[in-house]
């Protein structure tokens, strides 16, 4: 019996994982990696910023990073896609190095952009497949990532183009044309909606009309489905469903996961507009901490074990500010390289 607000639906409401597959134990061992990687680096990065150790704001996806790593997991190493960094589990999950994402926010001279873009974005589609944003605004990533599905379609390629995004970033017109494009001509696009309650500090119960994004699918005729976003069991299942369903040719997929972001848009925002209460129902189901009990109690792990991984998390991130504080900033002579054709 529920002592506290229903904040969720009960068919989602849990505070334990719920594994519905059979995973080897590495497998377990490189998720809580990645997730552990994800929530120190996020920690320190937060450290900098009051300490105005970076240049910029800092935005970061504490308390989702389950969603990024279980879709990343299921991706293949063809597939693209598109993210902020509130995905950097999924940055890290890629290969992409904690050193160069720390140098970035330092504004220092590495690729890609050579100290031209800060932490928050990073395109790098050979290494990484991450593709490049055609605008900050989120939702504008909906046609430009409908352009690469289309690419791969006209090009017979079994690959998938998944695009990351908030529920906040459903409402603008580019999500609706994107989402229409792929409708229409069956493109291989997921749409993976991190919905955690708030656009900024905008509820969702002012944001739309209707209760879930997923509601949204049917006008496209596309799938729609709602998840819970706090277990990576559950991520996977349906992430894994949407992608295959996108790279079997019929069409664009859109999955909506309920989540929390423990932070607040940006560390500049001290969350002021979020009910207490719904911020100690969120912390009970925290995707780490259900995390970390279902590996010790059903996955075999000891204590000892992951402790080992929080101490090796530690010291990439420690090293990470190292790199970043003795890599140069960019040359002042080059402010205009890349910006102006020769």
């Amino acid at each position: 019996m529920h002592t506290e607000p229903i904040y969720l639906d009960p068919a989602l409401d849990r505070t334990a994982i719920a594994p519905v597959e059979l995973v080897a134990r590495e497998d377990l061992l490189t998720w809580y990696r990645v997730m552990r990687l994800t929530r120190t680096f996020e920690q320190k990065l937060a450290a900098l910023y009051r300490q105005g150790g970076i240049l910029g704001a800092a935005y970061l996806g504490t308390g989702q990073e389950a969603i990024a790593t279980g879709v990343a997991s299921v991706m293949q190493p063809r597939d693209y896609f598109n993210s902020v960094s509130r995905e950097l589990a999924a940055w890290f999950y890629r290969g992409v190095e904690p050193k160069h994402v720390m140098a970035r926010w330092f504004g220092k001279d590495v690729p890609p952009s050579h100290g031209r873009d800060l932490g928050l974005f990073l395109a790098d589609l050979e290494r990484y497949g991450l593709a490049p944003y055609a605008n900050a605004p989120m939702g504008s990533w909906l046609p430009s990532g409908a352009g690469y599905a289309l690419a791969f379609k006209l090009r017979r390629e079994p690959r998938v183009y998944v695009a990351f995004t908030g529920e906040g970033a459903t409402s603008p017109g580019d999500f609706y044309e994107g989402i229409n494009f792929a409708a229409i001509h069956k493109l291989p696009l997921v749409i993976i909606v991190a919905n955690n309650g708030f656009a900024y500090s905008t509820p969702v119960s002012d944001e739309m009309p209707v209760k879930n994004v997923a509601d949204r699918a049917p006008a496209f005729n596309i799938p729609g489905e709602i998840a819970f976003g706090n277990d990576i069991f559950e991520v996977r299942r349906v992430a894994r469903r949407a992608i295959e369903h996108a790279r079997q040719g019929l069409g664009p997929y859109l999955v909506e996961f309920k989540t929390f972001r423990q932070r607040g848009h940006g560390e500049h925002d001290d969350m002021s507009y979020v009910p207490a209460g719904l911020r100690a129902f969120w912390e009970r189901r925290d995707p780490l901490r259900m995390y970390i009990d279902y590996l010790q109690h059903g996955g075999g792990m000891t204590s000892d074990q992951l402790s080992a991984i929080d101490a090796e998390c530690t010291a990439l991130v420690e090293e990470a500010v190292q790199y970043a504080e003795s890599v140069p900033y960019p040359s002042p002579e080059k402010v205009a390289w890349r910006l102006y054709a020769d």
